[in-house]
């Protein structure tokens, strides 16, 4: 932890002890602003998906903190699916993290949601309280041992935890319904050649496998083919004609991606899932110049008896390839 200044360490102190010291209820109805939509870095631990995991300024016990999301929402039922996901994960991990750093088994959640709820704020938010003893449940507030920033400090002292139950959510409880949806294409040329992508380091796989142009469907408003000629104009600037790509496989798939928390400085990976579609798209050369962009860095041409034996193409993509009737 940064050494602080005697004004610094004043502050913090008097956040330690606000909620005993009866001076929270002037502050918070002085705020004037929403403070969840000004969050301070320095207090928070983790992040994902624009959801916090952070300390509660005025905590009501050693070990409180507080699952946010960054977005200004009123209500859980303004969460998108990705945002509730990752407040899932989160109270999981949270219920960990207060019994391996404090030692308390017990969590109280205390949800804010909804005007009426959340004082002069109006942003959802979740309390996560180690709970140790009964008379919590009457809103006595103890004695702090530590400022906001100590209590920072501790849960970033056990970073390697969050990332072992941050795994261990995704693959014993990941939810299948919030798979997502991929659409890619074997564009091939007339000489038996498939384009595929180098991506960009921060959109790189682990293994660095090349992909084949494609991405995540964000619009179910419009159809498969016409995301996948989204998304392969958007990386390469070939625009295809939707009603030419041939669905030739369908199924589950997945890919492990590097990651890294800012807060913890911690790299990671972690697997995903998805539905993964692939079309065959045959390539005529137009004036259209091609060009990686989005999350693509390179383009190359592999030619299609290559593809079996080629080190940085996933055993899915060869199989699927190996599969068609190109």
């Amino acid at each position: 932890m940064p050494e602080l200044t005697p004004q610094q360490q004043q502050k913090q102190e008097l956040y330690r002890d606000a909620r005993l010291s009866k001076k929270y209820n002037d502050i918070w109805q002085s705020v004037g602003k929403c403070a969840f939509c000004d969050l301070k870095d320095k207090y928070i631990f983790f992040e994902e998906a624009g959801v916090v995991m952070t300390i509660s300024l005025y905590a009501y016990i050693d070990g409180h903190f507080m699952i946010i999301p960054r977005r200004h929402v009123k209500s859980a039922k303004e969460l998108t699916q990705k945002e509730w996901e990752t407040v899932r994960k989160f109270l999981y991990i949270a219920k960990k993290l207060i019994k391996s750093v404090h030692h308390v088994n017990g969590m109280q959640l205390v949800q804010k949601d909804g005007s009426g709820a959340q004082s002069t704020v109006e942003h959802l938010h979740f309390h996560c309280v180690p709970f140790d003893s009964p008379d919590l449940s009457q809103w006595n507030y103890r004695k702090l041992k530590n400022t906001p920033l100590e209590n920072a400090e501790l849960y970033k002292e056990a970073g390697k935890k969050i990332i072992r139950a941050d795994l261990k959510f995704t693959q014993k409880y990941r939810n299948p319904t919030g798979v997502k949806v991929v659409c890619d294409a074997i564009i091939i040329d007339d000489k038996k050649q498939i384009l595929f992508e180098e991506r960009k380091a921060e959109y790189r796989l682990e293994p660095d496998y090349l992909t084949l142009p494609g991405g995540a469907v964000q619009n179910f408003d419009v159809s498969l083919p016409e995301e996948l000629a989204r998304e392969v104009k958007e990386e390469t600037g070939y625009k295809i004609n939707p009603k030419q790509a041939k669905l030739i496989s369908s199924r589950v798939d997945s890919a492990t991606y590097p990651k890294m928390s800012a807060q913890l400085a911690i790299n990671y990976n972690q697997e995903e899932q998805f539905l993964r579609n692939t079309y065959v798209i045959h390539y005529e050369p137009s004036k259209t110049i091609l060009r990686p962009a989005d999350d693509a860095k390179k383009l190359i041409w592999i030619p299609l008896d290559k593809v079996a034996t080629h080190s940085r193409i996933s055993p899915t993509t060869k199989q699927i390839l190996k599969e068609a009737t190109l």
